[in-house]
Protein backbone atom coordinates (compact mmCIF):
# COMPACT_ATOMS: atom_id res chain seq x y z
CA UNK A 1 0.00 0.00 0.00
CA UNK A 2 1.24 3.17 -0.96
CA UNK A 3 2.15 5.95 2.17
CA UNK A 4 -0.54 8.56 2.43
CA UNK A 5 0.21 12.12 3.84
CA UNK A 6 -1.03 12.49 7.72
CA UNK A 7 -4.38 14.35 8.28
CA UNK A 8 -3.31 17.67 11.13
CA UNK A 9 -6.35 17.66 13.16
CA UNK A 10 -4.39 19.85 15.80
CA UNK A 11 -1.97 22.66 16.45
CA UNK A 12 -1.55 23.96 19.66
CA UNK A 13 1.59 26.58 20.39
CA UNK A 14 3.30 25.76 23.30
CA UNK A 15 6.23 28.18 23.53
CA UNK A 16 7.66 30.83 21.56
CA UNK A 17 11.23 32.08 21.68
CA UNK A 18 13.99 34.15 19.92
CA UNK A 19 14.87 31.65 17.93
CA UNK A 20 11.97 29.16 17.43
CA UNK A 21 8.19 28.34 18.54
CA UNK A 22 7.20 24.94 19.91
CA UNK A 23 3.93 23.06 18.71
CA UNK A 24 2.16 20.27 19.99
CA UNK A 25 0.57 18.45 16.55
CA UNK A 26 -2.45 16.24 16.72
CA UNK A 27 -2.65 13.80 13.72
CA UNK A 28 -4.36 11.00 12.48
CA UNK A 29 -2.48 8.00 11.03
CA UNK A 30 -3.66 7.03 7.53
CA UNK A 31 -3.08 3.75 8.04
CA UNK A 32 -4.49 2.81 11.52
CA UNK A 33 -6.91 5.49 11.84
CA UNK A 34 -5.31 6.45 15.64
CA UNK A 35 -4.70 9.87 16.74
CA UNK A 36 -0.91 10.85 17.42
CA UNK A 37 0.34 13.89 18.92
CA UNK A 38 3.77 14.61 17.88
CA UNK A 39 6.08 18.06 18.99
CA UNK A 40 7.11 20.42 15.85
CA UNK A 41 9.74 22.80 15.87
CA UNK A 42 9.02 26.32 14.21
CA UNK A 43 11.86 27.24 13.05
CA UNK A 44 13.31 30.28 10.71
CA UNK A 45 15.64 29.55 7.33
CA UNK A 46 18.98 28.84 8.11
CA UNK A 47 22.08 29.64 5.78
CA UNK A 48 25.74 27.89 5.85
CA UNK A 49 28.27 29.87 4.62
CA UNK A 50 31.87 28.40 3.59
CA UNK A 51 34.18 31.09 2.15
CA UNK A 52 37.25 30.10 0.59
CA UNK A 53 39.84 32.32 0.13
CA UNK A 54 42.57 32.47 -2.83
CA UNK A 55 44.86 30.31 -1.29
CA UNK A 56 42.41 27.19 -0.80
CA UNK A 57 41.77 28.24 3.00
CA UNK A 58 38.25 27.64 4.90
CA UNK A 59 37.03 30.29 6.94
CA UNK A 60 35.42 28.39 9.73
CA UNK A 61 34.52 29.35 13.27
CA UNK A 62 34.99 28.19 16.97
CA UNK A 63 31.98 29.05 18.83
CA UNK A 64 30.75 27.70 22.66
CA UNK A 65 27.23 26.22 21.74
CA UNK A 66 24.79 26.14 24.39
CA UNK A 67 23.00 22.32 23.38
CA UNK A 68 26.15 20.60 23.63
CA UNK A 69 27.74 23.09 26.64
CA UNK A 70 31.04 22.92 24.68
CA UNK A 71 32.95 24.66 21.71
CA UNK A 72 32.51 23.63 18.38
CA UNK A 73 34.29 23.74 15.18
CA UNK A 74 32.18 24.23 12.24
CA UNK A 75 31.09 26.46 9.06
CA UNK A 76 29.49 30.26 9.31
CA UNK A 77 25.90 30.24 9.71
CA UNK A 78 23.18 31.63 10.84
CA UNK A 79 19.28 33.18 10.49
CA UNK A 80 17.87 34.20 7.58
CA UNK A 81 16.26 37.02 8.35
CA UNK A 82 12.00 37.40 7.60
CA UNK A 83 11.58 38.86 3.91
CA UNK A 84 15.72 38.23 3.20
CA UNK A 85 16.91 36.28 0.31
CA UNK A 86 18.60 33.83 1.58
CA UNK A 87 22.27 34.90 -0.85
CA UNK A 88 21.82 38.01 0.90
CA UNK A 89 21.33 36.20 4.24
CA UNK A 90 24.38 34.29 3.09
CA UNK A 91 26.90 37.15 2.68
CA UNK A 92 25.49 39.43 5.75
CA UNK A 93 26.56 36.21 8.17
CA UNK A 94 29.68 35.86 6.74
CA UNK A 95 30.18 39.41 7.28
CA UNK A 96 29.32 39.27 10.61
CA UNK A 97 30.61 36.35 11.61
CA UNK A 98 34.18 36.83 10.65
CA UNK A 99 34.13 40.03 8.60
CA UNK A 100 35.09 37.88 5.33
CA UNK A 101 33.78 39.06 1.67
CA UNK A 102 33.73 37.83 -1.38
CA UNK A 103 32.52 36.89 -4.64
CA UNK A 104 28.93 36.76 -4.56
CA UNK A 105 27.43 33.81 -2.50
CA UNK A 106 26.63 30.74 -4.48
CA UNK A 107 23.85 28.01 -3.40
CA UNK A 108 25.45 24.53 -3.64
CA UNK A 109 21.86 23.13 -1.95
CA UNK A 110 19.32 22.61 0.61
CA UNK A 111 18.69 20.41 3.42
CA UNK A 112 16.35 19.66 6.01
CA UNK A 113 18.11 19.97 9.48
CA UNK A 114 16.05 17.74 11.28
CA UNK A 115 12.89 16.98 9.47
CA UNK A 116 11.61 14.72 12.58
CA UNK A 117 10.73 17.83 15.07
CA UNK A 118 11.43 20.91 12.74
CA UNK A 119 10.08 22.61 9.86
CA UNK A 120 12.82 24.73 8.40
CA UNK A 121 15.72 24.39 5.82
CA UNK A 122 18.82 24.81 5.90
CA UNK A 123 20.53 26.89 2.57
CA UNK A 124 24.33 26.25 1.42
CA UNK A 125 26.31 28.46 0.19
CA UNK A 126 30.29 28.55 -1.31
CA UNK A 127 31.94 32.14 -1.09
CA UNK A 128 35.25 32.53 -3.25
CA UNK A 129 38.03 34.59 -3.11
CA UNK A 130 37.29 35.04 0.49
CA UNK A 131 39.38 38.16 2.35
CA UNK A 132 39.06 39.80 5.46
CA UNK A 133 37.53 43.11 4.64
CA UNK A 134 35.47 44.09 8.02
CA UNK A 135 35.77 43.39 11.73
CA UNK A 136 33.49 40.88 13.52
CA UNK A 137 30.09 42.14 14.07
CA UNK A 138 28.67 39.45 16.48
CA UNK A 139 25.53 39.24 18.15
CA UNK A 140 25.46 39.78 21.76
CA UNK A 141 25.14 35.91 22.14
CA UNK A 142 27.91 35.22 19.81
CA UNK A 143 31.63 34.87 20.58
CA UNK A 144 32.88 33.51 17.64
CA UNK A 145 36.81 32.41 17.06
CA UNK A 146 37.92 32.96 13.24
CA UNK A 147 39.63 29.83 12.04
CA UNK A 148 41.25 29.72 8.33
CA UNK A 149 41.61 26.23 7.51
CA UNK A 150 43.55 24.42 4.63
CA UNK A 151 40.84 22.58 2.70
CA UNK A 152 42.96 19.96 2.71
CA UNK A 153 42.63 19.24 6.13
CA UNK A 154 38.94 18.66 6.34
CA UNK A 155 39.22 15.30 5.68
CA UNK A 156 40.99 15.20 9.15
CA UNK A 157 39.19 17.24 11.02
CA UNK A 158 35.64 15.29 10.52
CA UNK A 159 37.37 11.89 10.61
CA UNK A 160 38.92 12.77 14.24
CA UNK A 161 35.42 14.19 15.70
CA UNK A 162 36.93 17.55 15.92
CA UNK A 163 34.05 18.57 13.10
CA UNK A 164 30.71 16.95 14.33
CA UNK A 165 28.39 19.84 13.78
CA UNK A 166 25.72 18.02 11.04
CA UNK A 167 24.85 20.88 9.27
CA UNK A 168 29.01 21.43 8.42
CA UNK A 169 29.10 17.92 7.09
CA UNK A 170 26.44 18.19 4.84
CA UNK A 171 28.08 22.01 3.74
CA UNK A 172 31.19 19.50 2.65
CA UNK A 173 28.79 17.18 1.14
CA UNK A 174 27.94 19.79 -1.04
CA UNK A 175 30.88 21.50 -1.78
CA UNK A 176 31.99 18.00 -2.69
CA UNK A 177 28.80 16.93 -5.13
CA UNK A 178 28.91 20.62 -6.43
CA UNK A 179 32.49 21.67 -6.82
CA UNK A 180 34.99 18.59 -7.40
CA UNK A 181 37.58 20.84 -8.04
CA UNK A 182 37.57 22.43 -4.26
CA UNK A 183 36.69 18.84 -2.74
CA UNK A 184 39.11 18.75 0.53
CA UNK A 185 38.84 14.98 0.31
CA UNK A 186 40.63 15.38 -3.10
CA UNK A 187 42.89 17.92 -1.73
CA UNK A 188 44.30 15.87 0.70
CA UNK A 189 48.65 16.20 0.58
Amino acid sequence: MPLRPWTIIGEDEIASTRIFKLHRDTAVSPRTGETVTFSRIEAPTWATVMPITPNLEIVLVRQWRPGVREFTLEVVGGIIEAGEDPTVGAAREAREETGYQGDAPVELGVVHPNPAVQDNVCHTFLIENARPSSVQDMDAGEDIEIVPTPLSDLPGLVSSGTIMHTLALSAFWWLRAKRPDLDPWRLIR
